[in-house]
């Protein structure tokens, strides 16, 4: 090795190195790389960096969705590696969810030198805000140097760039490295690099603005019928002061906390309440509150378009989150701000109509499902929601499982967490964030998905032997996708091959082939034994297979259950 490459090595290795010692000094605890060579000198540097753990995922997707799910629970940005090329494309689903559901992620992606840019080199692509507007921001990198002022100069980059990436609106941010070859030195000589430590920037603290945040009740009105919503990210504190039986209804969304917190005015069942229409005419509110993205309740869209009164949503990234036709005022404002706000004194009966007409629904929902032996997908959604362990976690697959979650998941006080990727609401990534979520968690983990889902993700798999950590996955095997029985192409002759897509697929061998436990209960009490009993390391995939049609009809029949008159 020449002293020119000599060189180069050395200022790679320095790169790597003070990448990871930057990286570990801010709080980033896990690192998710996929192999290649071109970025040997990132994933080097933190594979010898104390503190760092690094997990090497073999597809760069699936890596993408497992940092997303680490992020999902830590609050944290989990920094990911891919080498140069087409690998960090197969990012662009995460980092749309990202980008959408406000995760933090810090994309470091390997590239060539520009002397091998628009000249044919191989693995090589044009990698400059590769991903566009769904980036919070792009950092091209510099070419190593090993001279102390442009290593700190690398260090006070990644420091703007974590900050970025937990901003008011957290996302994804991207750093892309070129280097030039040798990556590492024939001798393997490694740099030692002495730095100063940095300070770890904080989240922006929330806005509190007092006078702003009186604008809210300006444009409530004065009304007495409030309706609150709730969405996926409002937390328990927003709702403090609504702790007593004459709060407003609060209409949960099927992953708000609510669902799994004390509250006397907390409302689930709005599904089957809003179709009745004796009901909607009873409980017509004079204003309201909406608290993030709306559920995914088509019924309880139209209702609120329809019903022309006043609506604020808060959504404090300042992102529009109202799909809606109908007139609303947004706010940019910390959802806990509305607990120091003075609303009017509600209605004599407003909340309690309410409450009272979802107990009556409740109480025909757990004599219908009851009654209900043949496996229905609905009914595992209410299993679950009475069996799951205090304290759990569950992940929701897009399509029907989360709207099964939605009309038919019992409210308690367990505070188990539920989530699920609806910021772009894609099924992709289902079992990797999953996987993510659940790695290095102290809590049982769960997931809830559907078969095709499932199949989409099923490279995930491949993470089990780095995985550390329990999570079992509810798999409904219904032979197609579900969601689509409900829309008006069922019934044409192109729809099993279209829009169902059955898969010919052996999950019990699929599961044999990557050395994950497989069960198929025989009944309802077996299943239930199975949620009970103590998980156990790793993955396991519990099959329930169901009939896609049937349990189209008995949804059908479960949410046509109104309230007495």
């Amino acid at each position: 090795m020449n002293a020119d490459s000599q060189s180069t090595a050395r200022a790679n290795w320095a790169w790597g190195c003070a990448v990871a010692k930057t990286l570990f000094e801010l709080g980033v605890e896990q690192v998710v790389f996929s192999p290649g060579s071109r970025s040997t000198p990132l994933v080097l540097g933190c594979e010898n960096q104390n503190g760092l753990r690094t997990i090497p995922i073999l597809d760069e997707r699936t890596a993408s969705f497992f940092a997303l799910g680490l992020g999902k629970r830590t609050g944290k940005p989990t920094a990911l590696i891919c080498t140069s090329g087409s690998a960090p494309t197969h990012w662009f689903p995460a980092v749309t969810e990202a980008d959408h559901s406000g995760v933090p992620l810090l994309l470091l992606s390997a590239d060539r030198p520009p002397e091998l840019q628009d000249c044919g080199a191989g693995q090589t692509i044009n990698q400059i805000g590769l991903f566009g507007e769904f980036a919070r921001a792009f950092h091209p990198i510099p070419l190593p140097d090993e001279s102390q002022k442009s290593i700190q100069e690398l260090r006070e980059i990644i420091v703007h760039a974590y900050s970025q990436s937990i901003g008011k609106n957290p996302g994804p941010v991207h750093l892309n490295f070129p280097f030039r070859e040798p990556l590492v030195s024939e001798d393997k000589e490694q740099l030692e690099i002495d730095l100063p430590a940095i300070a770890a920037p904080s989240p922006s603290p929330p806005d509190t603005v007092s006078s702003r945040a009186n604008g809210i009740l300006e444009k409530l009105g004065s009304g007495k019928r409030l309706l609150v919503i709730a969405g996926e990210q409002a937390p328990l504190e927003t709702f403090s002061k609504w702790d007593h039986p004459q709060s407003p209804p609060i209409l949960c969304d099927s992953l708000s906390p609510l669902r799994e917190a004390p509250s006397p005015t907390r409302i689930l069942r709005f599904e089957n309440l809003l179709r009745s229409k004796s009901f909607r005419q009873k409980a017509r509110p004079d204003a309201i509150l909406q608290l993030g993205p709306l559920p995914t309740s088509k019924t309880l869209r139209k209702w609120i378009e329809d019903l022309n009164v006043p609506r604020v949503v808060i959504e404090p990234r300042g992102k529009n989150v109202d799909p809606l036709a109908s007139p609303s005022s947004s706010f940019d404002l910390d959802y806990p701000v509305i607990s120091s706000l003075d609303f009017p004194e509600g209605e004599k009966g407003w909340s309690d109509r309410w409450v009272r007409s979802e107990e009556q629904i409740e109480s025909k929902l757990d004599l219908f499902l009851s009654d209900e032996n043949d496996w229905f997908e609905g009914k595992l959604s209410r299993i679950l929601s009475t069996h799951l362990p205090k304290g759990s976690q569950l992940h929701v697959a897009n399509s029907m499982p989360i709207r099964d979650l939605e009309w038919f998941w019992k409210g308690s006080d367990l505070g188990r967490t539920l989530s699920g990727n609806r910021g772009v609401n894609g099924i992709d990534g289902t079992l990797g964030t999953a996987l993510g979520i659940a790695h290095d968690s102290k809590d049982p983990s769960f997931l809830l998905t559907g078969e095709l889902a499932f199949l989409h993700d099923s490279n995930a798999l491949l993470a089990s032997r780095h995985f550390s950590g329990s999570l079992t996955v509810f798999l409904v095997n219904n032979q197609g996708g579900g969601i689509f029985e409900n829309l008006s192409v069922a019934g044409l002759p192109a729809f099993e091959k279209c829009f169902a897509t059955p898969q010919d697929c052996n999950f019990k061998m699929l599961c044999e082939a990557h050395g994950v436990e497989h069960v198929l209960p025989v009944d309802w009490k077996s299943l239930i034994e199975l949620i009970e009993s103590d998980p156990p390391s790793g993955i396991r995939v519990i099959e329930i297979r169901t009939d896609r049609k049937k349990d189209r009809d008995t949804r059908l029949k479960v949410l046509s259950l109104g309230p007495e008159s």
